[in-house]
């Protein structure tokens, strides 16, 4: 079988019409890969065309406050990802003149922009011959050959690239690389592939002998790590509500929270318990007590008041937005047109 053939040839024939996907405007898709990272595309989406509406260009992203990227980025969960392309943007015009450049090593040196995004860039936009090896594409890769290797060492991910940068000999580099992401988007999944449905079945020593689900090989998860906190909803007479930026525990840096502490505050008549919140990270999880009342004043640091108005633009941590919605903290009117990534249970860090 010539996988290259088979591939492109049901890629033409069965790839989603997505927007990203009609245009070769590198910027567009490095935004596009950039956001598609450890996110459904179903769930991208909206965020990608209200991004490229407003920024639609890198010198308008280079210009722009880092405060208006990370509250536009708000719900898609690993904040470092929109630091990094707003931090990138401006290293592209200040060092390439605007014009993200079409040699890879010089892409690697833009930030956030690694192997596999110099990889996709360069093939799709630039049509090079340079594999865009992600997670899909690992997944396809380890399942085609049975690759026994941990799939997250960096002897086994440059062994892919290279079985990958094979198998693009003679096709449109940006047809095929696009084609193997497809194909493990949909019908190589992590779970129940539909290997009847696969144009490489024939190919594929585990559609062959059954053994889809022993590949690729991973190491055992570490459990997260959960940590107690207490968090306070402070509003004053004034209605304004507390806020904090005490980014010391390394998450979420740029966006704001309500003020939360590893040791309860001292008890007054004016703050009443509200009860048990959970919010799971990738890796953690917040266990919250959280408390509510109003105090005109209080000691404590890296924190401020904020007009309630305000906080529809300002970017809050997910956890906390969700319980100021849910409680009525926030306007009606802000629920409805902030759209927050509600249909999943678990937030990423950075």
């Amino acid at each position: 079988m010539n996988i290259q053939q088979e591939l492109c040839a049901w890629y033409l024939r069965s790839h989603r019409d997505l927007p990203f996907r009609r245009s070769r405007d590198p910027y567009a898709i490095w935004v596009s890969e950039v956001m598609a990272q450890q996110t459904r595309i179903e769930s991208m989406l909206p965020y990608y065309q209200r991004w490229m509406a407003k920024w639609p260009d890198v010198a308008s992203l280079a210009k722009a406050p880092l405060e208006e990227v990370l509250h536009l980025w708000q719900g898609l969960g690993y904040y470092n990802r929109a630091r990094k392309l707003h931090e990138g943007a401006k290293v592209v015009c200040q060092q390439f003149h605007g014009q993200l450049p079409v040699d890879v090593q010089q892409l690697r040196t833009i930030p956030g922009i690694g192997a596999y995004t110099a990889g996709a860039i360069a093939s799709i936009a630039y049509g090079q011959r340079t594999p865009a090896v992600d997670g899909n594409v690992l997944r396809v890769t380890s399942r085609l050959c049975q690759i026994e290797e941990e799939i997250t060492r960096k002897s086994t991910v440059d062994n892919v690239s290279r079985q990958v940068w094979t198998w693009m000999e003679g096709s449109d580099p940006a047809v095929f690389t696009q084609a193997l992401m497809e194909l493990g988007a949909l019908v190589c999944t992590p779970k129940n592939p539909q290997c009847l449905l696969c144009p490489l079945r024939s190919a594929c020593r585990c559609a062959q002998d059954g053994t889809w689900a022993d590949y690729p090989v991973k190491k055992k998860a570490k459990p997260p790590q959960r940590r107690q906190l207490y968090t306070y909803w402070i509003e004053n007479d004034r209605r304004q509500i507390l806020l904090s930026q005490d980014w010391s525990d390394g998450l979420m840096k740029g966006l704001y929270r309500l003020p939360q502490t590893e040791i309860a505050l001292r008890q007054t008549p004016q703050l009443s318990y509200q009860g048990h919140r959970r919010h799971v990270f990738s890796h953690r999880v917040w266990e919250m007590e959280c408390y509510r009342g109003r105090l005109q004043s209080i000691a404590l640091e890296d924190c401020f008041w904020v007009n309630k108005e305000e906080l529809a633009h300002l970017p809050l941590v997910s956890a906390h937005r969700k319980w100021l919605m849910e409680a009525g903290g926030m306007e009606k009117s802000d629920a409805e047109t902030e759209k927050i990534r509600y249909d999943i249970d678990k937030d990423q860090e950075e």
